[in-house]
């Protein structure tokens, strides 16, 4: 069994893969393709907004808490952790970090950082959009939680739990705002489409 020492060495280097990629398509890209679109909407900062924001600043405070290893914070380590799901949590990330390039690639210039309609703003219907309407969500939800699982520790974890929560409610304005910009065309492509997964589909 591995120590704590290689799982925390081994965090550092799953996030900075998937950040790789991220960071690409959300710093690099956007300098070379040019100026983008005038901003025309944008959401609300609501509660579930709030509450998100909360969830993430927990998570990235006892991360960061977990990576210096303090002793007075080893408590939070879970006992008789089983090892298998850290290493389920390592195929999360994993799986999600070429899946994140795949949908920022299908996006293009239509990612943005925040949920804003902008002018010329188009309907993304390929790609993973095809069969999911909110894969981005997704995504980042499986990656905090694959690493979560690999700190084993309790606090990490329950904001990872904490950070998926609010995105139901979020969604909801997100795709009114997309119902008043594309009408009938959203509607129609709602009912074709899971919102965070696949929908099954009835035979």
């Amino acid at each position: 069994m591995a120590d704590e020492t290689f799982y925390r060495i081994l965090f550092v280097g799953l996030y900075a893969l998937f950040f790789s990629v991220r960071g690409y398509y959300r710093f690099v890209k956007p300098r070379t393709a040019g100026p983008e679109p005038v901003e025309t909407d944008q959401k609300e900062f609501g509660i579930a907004e709030g509450t998100l924001s909360f969830a993430i600043l927990g998570f990235f405070g006892f991360t960061i808490l977990y990576l210096l290893n303090l002793d007075w914070f080893s408590w939070s380590q879970t006992p008789n952790y089983p090892e298998l799901l850290r290493w389920a949590g390592v195929g999360l990330v994993l799986v999600s970090t070429p899946l994140l390039g795949w949908i920022h690639r299908t996006l293009d210039r239509q990612y943005s950082a925040c949920l804003q309609i902008k002018e010329s703003h188009l309907l993304i219907t390929q790609g993973p959009y095809a069969r999911v309407r909110h894969p981005m969500y997704t995504i980042l939800n499986m990656f905090s939680f694959g690493v979560a699982l690999v700190t084993a520790n309790f606090f990490v974890i329950g904001f990872a739990f904490l950070v998926i929560l609010p995105f139901p409610f979020i969604v909801r304005k997100e795709e009114q705002m997309m119902l008043d910009t594309f009408g009938d065309d959203y509607n129609e492509y709602m009912k074709s489409t899971g919102r965070f997964f696949p929908r099954i589909r009835s035979t």
